[in-house]
């Protein structure tokens, strides 16, 4: 087993000496709203988001990436909503040859307002190593890790894994893939949740952009699927203006299937990222697409980024 305070203090200890010697940055951060209309009358659910990430490049190697998500699930149906924070580090260390090495910590947090004067709360801590290749914009990276709960699942394994895969063919046109697999043991049974997805994103025009994603996570024995297809546009205003920003907008549906029963969820989302750094242009955050190409480093928050 992993130690998270071990990998916590090793990634600290390797930031801190370099971190005045950081050279170069690069991110972006997407103000974002969904508005979902569930089948069956089953009602609506607004979602305000906002996502960020940022890469820092220390020159002689060292890479560290930052992720974070918030989201807030109001249903229009009941007086409570959901807020989901996660937020996520990686170290990585990349050869003269392409080959990578790097270790993860990521934490997302759950809180239930119940609109009856109870609410209910959960976090999760993910830890764990990475090993991959890099090179002439082809990317390939794997994980193993651990995950642990409050409250504590008491007697459980939670155990990840996972491959992700990039592709940056042009300077107009991305392409990337993950599996992601989460897997709970304990009391002599054992369940997995897989996420599988695939996603691009291209410049078609001058300050236009299209995307598109899906992916589909799967819950073993219990016969469960989420599949979410979603596509999109979206426009640079640094085109015409010196406002740099860009315009999303994303059609997305996801069908759920529980055994015998079905249903569907439509979503309309619209994004307003920033890139930052020495980032002109990013994926739209809050798009399937990108958490496609992105994934958290367990199944069931790559689940969540995807469905939010």
């Amino acid at each position: 087993m992993f130690s998270k305070r071990i990998i916590s203090l090793a990634m600290l200890a390797t930031i801190v000496p370099g971190i005045v010697a950081a050279q170069s940055f690069q991110g972006a951060t997407t103000l974002g709203y969904g508005h979902a209309s569930a089948s069956d009358g089953a009602g609506d659910i607004d979602t305000p988001t906002l996502d960020a990430f940022g890469l820092i490049d220390f020159e002689n190697g060292l890479y560290l990436g930052l992720v974070g998500k918030y989201s807030n699930i109001d249903p229009d149906n009941t007086s409570g909503d959901l807020s989901l924070l996660d937020l996520g580090t990686k170290l990585t260390y990349q050869f003269d040859n392409g080959a990578t090495v790097g270790a993860y910590l990521d934490y997302a947090d759950a809180d239930l307002d119940t609109g009856l004067g109870i609410d209910l709360s959960g976090d999760a801590t993910s830890y764990g190593i990475t090993g991959g290749y890099s090179t002439m914009g082809f990317g390939i990276e794997a994980w193993i890790g651990e995950t642990e709960t409050s409250p504590d699942l008491n007697g459980v394994d939670w155990t990840d894994y996972g491959l992700l895969f990039r592709y940056q063919a042009t300077e107009k046109a991305v392409f990337g893939a993950h599996y992601v697999r989460s897997e709970l043991s304990g009391f002599g049974d054992s369940a997995d949740l897989s996420s599988i997805g695939m996603g691009g994103y291209y410049q078609f025009a001058s300050g236009w952009g299209a995307y598109a994603g899906i992916s589909r996570q799967s819950l073993s024995d219990v016969d469960v699927d989420f599949t979410t297809i979603g596509i999109g546009v979206d426009y640079d205003f640094s085109q015409i203006s010196e406002f740099p920003a860009q315009l999303s907008l994303e059609l997305a549906r996801t069908d759920l299937d529980v055994a015998n029963l079905s249903g569907d969820l439509d979503t309309v989302r619209l994004g307003l990222t920033f890139p930052l750094g020495q980032r002109e242009v990013s994926t739209p955050l809050n798009s399937v697409a990108r958490a496609a190409m992105a994934p958290r480093h367990n199944a069931l928050t790559t689940l969540v980024d995807t469905l939010f």
